[in-house]
């Protein structure tokens, strides 16, 4: 297994390979343009000077360029680093002609503007390699602190998004087991029997669920044989009063789905329909795939009212598809035919994980 170069290790082999490249280019410079003639004293000047670039450069980042500097405003850090350019040079400038200044200090005080302008142009000399330090060393560093700042997003965001999905699921499971046990009661007053087949079936139901408790996406077939078992605890309540039929197409059988999605729209279906007429109703819950999209589709007796489009369940459902499937996920209520609602939920199969 290969071993990672660490920070550290790349910005020695940098700092090396870009100070020593002074070197070469500027032995080139003079050996073919300058003078025309090479000279190793060229090397050993130039290699003083990369040396004494690499180490003041250095230890000046350690002393003068804090972590704080990037956290500023763009304008800043480049004002910063145009005040480190001058400084830099300055600095590497007075260690090169520091010592003969001070030997030769009583003959230069009758030059002093003589010596300022010379100290001035090996500062300007000096920068036309420090400039190109700070500039790639800061680049890196606001790069760097942007990629930062965007990997700290992007995992707000997926925090947030798992939060509020794990909220409405937390929601989503007591509004079911609020309606079942609902359900149950009303059989304890009717018939003991049914209602001790009618816990059992809860019992199945609750421990399918907790199983998909932490699981984003379940297989259409699991969603399904949740419904079957949700239909079938309700049968026992309404008895004639309700029927029901399921058609799954072959190829969505193993396409991926919300836990309990299909169970919350089977639930409003028994809630404001079936329950609301005396002679009950029909429930007939279909899904295929069409053209990348898988489609959803419950149709129950009754009709569609204002109120009814105000459930927790269905504002759950509609977050909960935002969320996973982005905004070309639908859901939609109407009124079919002469008495019956059609409830529709459409998402991106290609969205899928």
């Amino acid at each position: 297994m290969k071993q990672r170069i660490s920070k550290n290790q790349i910005y020695w082999l940098c700092q090396v390979l870009g100070w020593f490249s002074l070197v070469l280019v500027e032995t080139i410079n003079y050996t073919f343009v300058l003078v025309g003639s090479f000279q190793w004293e060229y090397v050993s000047a130039f290699g003083i000077q990369a040396l004494y670039g690499l180490l003041v450069s250095h230890f000046y980042k350690i002393l003068f360029i804090r972590k704080s500097t990037f956290e500023k405003p763009v304008r800043a850090i480049w004002v910063k680093g145009l005040a480190d350019t001058f400084n830099i040079s300055l600095i590497i400038t007075l260690i090169i002609i520091g010592p003969s200044i001070i030997q030769s200090w009583e003959l230069m005080t009758d030059q002093i503007l003589a010596v300022s302008i010379e100290i001035l142009g090996r500062i300007l000399n000096q920068g036309r390699y420090i400039v190109v330090w700070i500039i790639i060393y800061y680049m890196y560093k606001i790069l760097e602190r942007n990629r930062n700042i965007l990997q700290e997003k992007l995992e707000m965001e997926s925090l947030l998004t798992s939060t509020e999905l794990e909220l409405l699921k937390t929601q989503l499971n007591p509004h079911f087991l609020f309606n079942a046990l609902n359900s149950i009661k009303a059989l304890v007053l009717i018939d003991g029997q049914l209602a001790k087949d009618a816990i059992i079936k809860l019992s199945e139901l609750l421990q399918f669920s907790l199983r998909y408790e932490k699981t984003p996406l379940i297989q259409m077939s699991e969603e399904i044989y949740k419904v079957e078992k949700y239909l079938e605890l309700e049968k026992i309540r309404f008895g004639s009063r309700l029927s029901y039929e399921i058609e799954v197409a072959r190829d969505a059988e193993g396409l991926e789905v919300p836990p309990a999605l299909v169970l919350t729209l089977t639930e409003n279906a028994i809630k404001h329909g079936i329950t609301q007429l005396p002679d009950g109703g029909e429930i007939k819950i279909q899904v295929e795939s069409r053209e990348n999209t898988l489609l959803i589709q419950v149709i129950n007796s009754g009709r569609l009212k204002g109120e009814n489009l105000k459930g927790i369940g269905l504002k759950n459902i509609r977050g909960r598809l935002v969320h996973l499937f982005g905004k070309t996920a639908n859901l939609h209520l109407q009124n079919h035919l002469e008495n019956s609602v059609l409830t529709t939920i459409s998402y991106p199969i290609h969205a899928q994980s």
